[in-house]
């Protein structure tokens, strides 16, 4: 990004050393935002785990987790049954290219 910036608008280097500290207090806002998020997705998780029979603690436990920029994937879920049309096959292969 400082690249983009330095060459779009031709940075001091006061701004630049400036910029960095703002990138940087960034960065360490959002690795503490993705730990609390990380704490209520755990906490939600063993609230619903709690609601369970042993068998579907059992099954549940089985399932993936859901991390980071990775969806549910269960029913409701964008790639479960109900999720958008066509979730779940791949897409369809491009048109062949006509020879020259």
């Amino acid at each position: 990004m400082m690249q983009r910036l330095d060459e779009a608008l031709k940075l001091t280097d006061a701004q630049k050393t400036q910029i960095a500290d703002i990138s940087k207090k960034q960065a360490d806002q959002v690795r503490a935002l993705r730990g609390k998020i990380q704490d209520l997705q755990n906490a939600a998780h063993d609230q619903i785990r709690a609601l369970l029979t042993v068998d579907q603690q059992k099954k549940f436990d089985a399932m993936p987790r859901p991390g980071p920029g990775r969806p549910p994937t269960g029913p409701g879920g964008p790639r479960g049954p109900e999720g958008p049309a066509g979730a779940g096959t791949p897409p369809p292969a491009p048109p062949p290219v006509p020879p020259m």
